[in-house]
């Protein structure tokens, strides 16, 4: 096992599993996304890897970004670049990525997930675009990467509702390719990684390449206009309202302004 900050790097076989280490809720920053394109890009130069599970340990996956430590949002433009700078270094790499989602995998942190290759779910996983909840603009290449997973009008629903897809749900919509037990996330993932694995890596890298053709470069566009949104939705009293309902856990009073 080799660790880089928050993350814990195991082997098996052909397959690294790269975990998450912010237990319970796993929220991101810019330098977590770094550290996961870090490892990825070393794992591009090592042969004992054929394939990659992203997984994380506590009850959610990815809980997106931590506004009760974080509560002024505003005016913080470099480090939101920065995050969307190190979000599309993920894209970029070549080895194939299944993401083990047993819980949340909530605004950001469902950018995250979509990143990968394939998702793994339970009943327990809950997916959400939540942004238009908190008064703001999706990011980390939501704008690219949902609609290509699940369709627009299934994307659409998820964005303007900012509602959360259970698992059964996420399944049928095609937002995960495996449902099983809570207990079984991980394995599963592992299970599909060793499937790829057995197929020529070579062959495997090149097949990824194409059908992925032009993913990091429409990300990396997209980012920057969800950025200019999300700074100027920032100013606004939605967003702060939207901040707080949130942390209130309540229903917003939007204004509209």
């Amino acid at each position: 096992m080799n660790t880089k900050g928050d993350l814990k790097i195991y082997q098996e076989n052909f397959v690294s599993i790269v975990e998450i280490n912010r237990a319970p809720n796993n929220h991101f920053d810019y330098q977590l996304i770094g550290e996961i394109a870090d490892i990825y890009e070393e794992l591009d130069t090592n042969k004992e890897c054929r394939a990659i599970v992203l997984c994380s340990e506590g009850k959610h996956f990815c809980a997106g970004a931590n506004f009760d430590q974080d509560r002024d949002m505003h005016d913080k433009k470099d480090p939101y670049e920065e995050l969307y700078k190190q979000a599309v270094r993920l894209f970029k790499t070549k080895k194939p990525v299944i993401a083990a989602v047993q819980g949340g995998a909530i605004g950001g942190g469902l950018g995250l997930a979509l990143s990968a290759d394939f998702r793994v779910g339970c009943n327990e996983s809950r997916f959400s675009a939540n942004f238009a909840k908190l008064g703001f603009h999706q990011g980390f290449g939501t704008s690219v990467t949902l609609p290509r997973v699940i369709g627009i009008q299934h994307s659409s629903d998820m964005l303007l509702t900012a509602r959360r897809v259970k698992g059964d749900e996420a399944m049928q919509m095609g937002l995960i390719d495996k449902l099983v037990d809570i207990k079984e996330v991980r394995s599963e993932a592992i299970s599909m990684a060793n499937g790829i694995t057995n197929s020529a890596p070579l062959a495997v890298e090149s097949i990824r390449a194409t059908l992925r053709e032009g993913l990091a470069e429409q990300v990396e566009k997209v980012v920057g206009h969800e950025l200019e949104e999300q700074m100027r939705l920032q100013k606004t009293s939605d967003f702060k309202e939207g901040v707080k309902s949130t942390l209130e856990r309540r229903e917003a009073n939007f204004k509209g302004e």
